[in-house]
């Protein structure tokens, strides 16, 4: 998702979209555990540099792994039959 779009977006903190996608702080920051392609908006400079997170794609990557896991394995059922 680009930051010049037509829709309006939500910045969250880093702690709050942590929270949200069940995940440590500092592997939201890094862009670990398939969070890479959030979109990190740095605020201030130095030492108070903050990071917000775009709300919008917290929401669509939760999502995104919601459905993933409730899509039958079909290779493990394949196996067990």
């Amino acid at each position: 998702m680009s930051l010049i779009r037509g829709k309006s977006q939500t910045l969250i903190a880093a702690g709050c979209a942590a929270r949200l996608l069940d995940l440590d702080e500092s592997t939201l920051r890094k862009g670990l555990a398939g969070t890479e392609s959030l979109t990190q908006v740095r605020r201030g400079h130095g030492k108070r540099q903050r990071v917000s997170f775009i709300l919008e794609e917290i929401i669509s990557i939760k999502t995104e792994w919601i459905e993933a896991a409730q899509k039958p394995n079909r290779s493990v059922l394949r196996l067990a039959s």
